[in-house]
Parts: C-alpha cells; structure tokens; sequence
C-alpha cells in the first residue's frame, strides 16, 4: 500500500466540499470510517495524487452499504403538504362528483337523451378535478413558501 500526495472528494459521502487528504498512517484516536484519513470510499473521488490500496470491505460492509441499509430501515411517513393535499383531491372530486351527478339528474328532468347526460357528466366531472387541484396546489405552495421567507426559512 502506498499513497503520493493523494487528496479524495467525499462529497458523496459527507457533503465536505473541499478534497480530504489521504495517506498512510492510521490515527488511533479515529471514532469512524469517514475520519479515518488512510480510507478511500467508493463513489468518491481521486482529485490530486495516487495511491494504491487493499479492499477492506464489500456489500453492506462498506460506509454505502450501511448508508444504504440506513436508508432502508427508516419507515417512510407521509408529509404533512402530502395529507393535506390528499384530503384536498378528496374534496375536489366529491365536489365534482356531486356536480356532475346534480346536472346529470336536472338533463334527466328536462328529458334530454340519457347519453347526452352521461357524456356531459362525465365532461363535468373530469374537467372540474384537474383545473381545481392545480390552481389550488399552486396558489398554497405559493403562499406557504411567502410566509416561510417572511420568516427567514427561505
């Protein structure tokens, strides 16, 4: 193993945007892989230098393999903007719905044909949930990111 004035871009890895220095001392007051300065990750890159090293761990055994293993363990829980936009496509089709079946029975009563009807609540009912949800959408995701920039968040 050897190494020449080697310098790796973890950025992949911990988000440190300045290439890390590599060789081949090992500190014994290291507590992780990732402080570790004689370590080489994959998915990282060689910026200066070069080196020659020894595979210390495959598959899950890597610092990927337990970001992987990490990342599949957490349980995935819907958004707060997720719930509400959920329960917004609920009202928006129960609206749409009661609309198209309210002009559905109003062409009935005035006795227009029974296929006319359905193809005109069918139209209502699909043109009436599309156009809503996104102008809503828009206009919510619009006034939330207002207040979180009145609030230094953005």
């Amino acid at each position: 193993m050897g190494m020449d004035e080697t310098q790796v871009d973890n950025s992949s890895l911990t988000g440190e945007s300045e290439p890390q220095d590599r060789g081949t001392v090992c500190s014994q007051a290291v507590t992780s892989a990732f402080e570790a300065e004689n370590l080489c990750f994959f998915t990282t890159i060689v910026t200066t230098g070069q080196g020659v090293g020894v595979v210390v761990g495959t598959a899950d055994n890597t610092a990927m393999g337990q970001i992987a293993g990490l990342a599949t363990e957490t349980a995935t829980h819907d958004s707060p903007i997720s719930i509400e936009i959920e329960k917004f496509i609920h009202l928006i089709s129960a609206v749409a719905i009661v609309l198209g079946v309210t002009f559905f029975i109003i062409g009935i009563s005035l006795g227009t044909d029974i296929i006319k009807n359905v193809v005109f609540m069918i139209g209502i009912i699909v043109a009436n949930v599309p156009e809503g949800l996104l102008a809503t959408v828009t206009v919510s995701l619009a006034l939330t990111a207002k207040r979180m920039h009145k609030k230094n968040v953005l």
